[in-house]
């Protein structure tokens, strides 16, 4: 699919006008007679369709703002859901004539000069960019990411007029106040995707800062990066898809290193690729793991880091007045709302997660059961949702999260998670 309608305002003209349409279901989904529950179900399939047809049809921002909804998915009407899952797929890249001007925008003679040729066929395409095969005049093989043009300019314009789709919808339980900071820890990492100069610097501090046994890093050339332009060394791999089809010993090894590089991530580098697409890593036949896309990454206050390895300390300890204290800290408790209010659900989640861990040292994430108790005790608490806010610092870390389950669950990974988290001072008890 093309980008169409590139100009800020013809994005702007589009996004209003999905959600003018999307008002305008609402209110006929609640007029009278009828089937309510089948009026609800219309409502959101028609929804899902218009907003994944708009935002896909836009990319950029619009287009990562639906899939990172996806990642929610279990949390959504699955009318909904349904939909926004297709902006995970693979989009159709533009003619190489299209985003040629940003590479002559962009690089210098002397720069050029140092390309001896590039295909002009992309070999992936996503909604900030595409990238294309290259080879260096010194003979070597790399890959040229470069940024749609018109994109980084539409960032805002796209984040207002989604604000605005989102409340209109009525999709999030937020008060005005929670989804503003919500918005804005949203459009701040959708501004740096669109930076590849921002890129360049999560790469590279990755690169320093989280060096584990058979992760790979593509290795920057810098001195052919720009704000638009990112030219990195091609690391080949299998597809997620592939990997699965590995032997048990394999996929266990590679689901070990993954959960190693995220932990390793958050609690030593203080930076979570917060991008879990599948198709942002790739997989090697001796057990190595290869990482793509650093435009999203999220950087972490130390405080952040060391308030959630205390608040996890105190929920295996079942130090409720501490843990709570930590969520408050965190900005992730309404307003008056106190620990004897929480406790049952504390415990009920506590069971679930670091309860479950303490009994299973290995954690099989082939087991279905994890999930679809976790689904369960959300919705018999959906009602206690107004209670929290969302802590912004950790919104793209449980993306994060969400998605590396996902895609451990596609490997059928067993995982000794209570050892690699003991690494970062997060202390699980066994239970027996």
């Amino acid at each position: 699919m093309a980008i169409k309608n590139r100009s800020t305002g013809r994005r702007t003209a589009k996004l209003f006008g999905a959600g003018i349409r999307t008002l305008g279901r609402s209110v006929i989904s609640k007029l009278p007679g009828g089937d309510r529950v089948q009026r609800t179900a219309k409502y959101w399939t028609d929804v899902g369709q218009d907003w994944a047809q708009t935002l896909g049809e836009l990319r950029g921002a619009a287009m990562k703002l639906g899939q990172l909804a996806s990642h929610y998915a279990d949390s959504l009407p699955p009318e909904l859901a349904k939909h926004l899952r297709m902006l995970q797929r693979s989009v159709e890249p533009l003619p190489f004539e299209d985003v040629k001007p940003v590479l002559d925008a962009q690089w210098t003679a002397a720069q050029r000069r140092k390309v001896d040729s590039i295909e002009p066929e992309a070999i992936a395409a996503a909604s900030i960019g595409q990238v294309h095969r290259a080879v260096l005049k010194n003979g070597r093989p790399v890959v040229i990411k470069l940024r749609y043009p018109g994109i980084g300019e539409a960032v805002d314009s796209d984040m207002a007029q989604l604000r605005r789709l989102l409340g209109l919808s009525k999709l999030l339980p937020l008060d005005g106040e929670s989804m503003d900071r919500l918005m804005a820890e949203i459009r701040e990492r959708f501004r740096e995707e669109t930076d590849y100069a921002a890129e360049l610097r999560h790469l590279q501090h990755l690169r320093q800062h989280c060096v584990l046994e058979g992760i790979v890093y593509p290795e920057p050339v810098e001195s052919l990066c720009t704000d638009g332009i990112i030219v990195m060394s091609e690391e080949p791999g299998e597809t997620l898809e592939v990997a699965r089809t590995w032997s048990e010993d394999l996929r266990n090894d590679m689901g070990i290193r993954l959960c190693r590089w995220i932990a390793q991530e958050f609690f030593t580098a203080h930076a979570v690729h917060a991008d879990p697409h599948p198709g942002n890593f790739a997989f090697r036949e001796d057990g190595q793991v290869v990482i793509y896309d650093f435009g999203c990454v999220k950087r972490l206050r130390p405080e952040v880091v060391t308030r959630v390895r205390a608040l996890l300390n105190h929920a295996t300890r079942h130090e409720w007045d501490a843990m709570h204290a930590e969520l408050v800290a965190l900005g992730g408790i309404a307003d008056g709302v106190k620990v004897e209010a929480l406790v049952p659900l504390y415990q009920e989640l506590e069971a679930l997660l670091t309860g479950r861990l303490g009994r299973e040292a290995i954690f099989d994430f082939g087991d279905p059961t994890f999930i679809e108790e976790l689904r369960a005790s959300l919705k018999r608490n959906l009602r206690e949702s107004f209670k929290f806010k969302p802590v912004t610092d950790l919104v793209f870390v449980i993306r994060a999260m969400s998605g590396l389950y996902w895609n451990l669950r596609a490997l059928d990974a067993q995982v000794p998670l209570v050892e690699i988290l003991a690494r970062h001072g997060v202390h699980i008890e066994s239970r027996g």
